[in-house]
């Protein structure tokens, strides 16, 4: 997709504390050997924070810095991977709510880590539908991991730890501190699996009370491909990426030597350069994954708290490129290009 008209005019973070990697090693939390390999210092850990509540203060941050602020959104798109609160509930509502935004559409996005750069896709198709009272659109996301059937220390897929934090950002057709030039989004099922494993269907995970074991579904599912001679899962996986993130450079119509930067999931510095910098040609220092080593893997935010905290200290000027690139369970693949317009006020 090459959008037309859709620019970036607000951006907000709502970031907690970060634990201290070293002390989850000392109280036997996170794997030693896992911890020597991963170079990660922190994560962030919301304690008892709701996930919605989370949302509502980035953005309101979002719309503080968007010239139309609340009275200018025409819907409201909210993005999740973990539990929100109450089952058959509507967290999107809830932060509607909270906002004080009326006369607005809402809905939730369950696309996994890449509920954001999903919501940039539907957002940007839907931006030129928007009445012109209300024409910009509000995305949110928030993720609270701490649940007693689900331990985030435990070294998931690609080195990844589970972080908690919520981002906004708020999409308009008139004008914004980035232009989005193109996204890309790929589904590759045959890796579908991965995060499933063994797992029944039903009765859900969460009403049964199951441990979430994603390391140990992917393992099983590896060991599936092994047996039946497949493509080891790490490779397959790698190609996706090069796959997508290729696309969404040439749908742009930039070379990827234009890119100041790739902004990925925080997890380890080998994915990180298998699935996006070794493909685009590109060293790993035009990545934020050392930055993501103080963070852990916040879900769909992470692209989102990295591209704020370039803006915030000066490391993006007007006509710089950025790509954001995300994968998830499905296995989704998803990629975004965007060019800085201006220097934003609040940066």
């Amino acid at each position: 997709m090459k959008p037309a008209n859709v620019f970036l005019s607000g951006l907000g973070c709502w970031l907690p504390p970060a634990y201290p990697a070293s002390e989850a090693v000392a109280s036997g939390l996170y794997d030693p050997a896992a911890f020597a390999e991963s170079a990660l210092r922190g994560v962030l850990v919301a304690g008892p924070e709701a996930p919605p509540d989370m949302a509502v203060r980035a953005a309101r941050t979002a719309l503080g810095r968007s010239p139309g602020g609340a009275d200018a959104i025409g819907a409201v798109l909210h993005a999740a991977t973990f539990h929100q609160g109450p089952e058959m509930w509507s967290p999107t509502a809830y932060i509607m709510r909270e906002l004080g935004i009326k006369g607005a559409g809402g809905t939730e996005i369950r696309n996994g880590c890449n509920g954001m750069l999903t919501g940039i896709e539907l957002a940007s198709a839907m931006l030129a539908l928007q009445p012109d009272s209300r024409p910009d659109i509000l995305l949110t996301t928030a993720d609270n991991f701490d649940a007693p059937t689900f331990n985030r220390w435990e070294n998931g897929p690609m080195g990844v730890i589970a972080a908690d934090a919520a981002s906004s950002v708020v999409l308009s057709r008139s004008s914004g501190f980035a232009r989005v030039d193109a996204v890309v989004t790929r589904v590759y099922a045959e890796f579908e699996a991965m995060a499933r494993g063994d797992e029944p269907l039903f009765p859900p995970t969460a009403s049964s009370g199951r441990r979430i074991d994603p390391v140990g579904r992917a393992q099983q599912f590896g060991e599936r491909v092994r047996q039946a001679g497949g493509v080891p899962i790490a490779e397959g996986i790698a190609t996706a990426c090069a796959e997508t993130v290729s696309a969404a450079v040439a749908e742009a119509g930039i070379d990827a030597a234009d890119l100041r930067w790739v902004l990925v999931p925080n997890g380890d510095e080998q994915t990180t350069r298998s699935c996006a910098m070794e493909p685009l040609g590109l060293d790993v220092s035009r990545s934020m994954w050392e930055f993501g080593c103080g963070i852990g893997h916040a879900s769909a935010s992470d692209q989102i708290i990295a591209l704020d905290h370039l803006l915030r200290t000066g490391q993006l000027v007007a006509g710089d490129h950025v790509l954001l690139f995300g994968g998830a369970p499905g296995w989704s693949a998803a990629a975004v290009v965007l060019t800085l317009t201006e220097t934003p006020a609040w940066a």
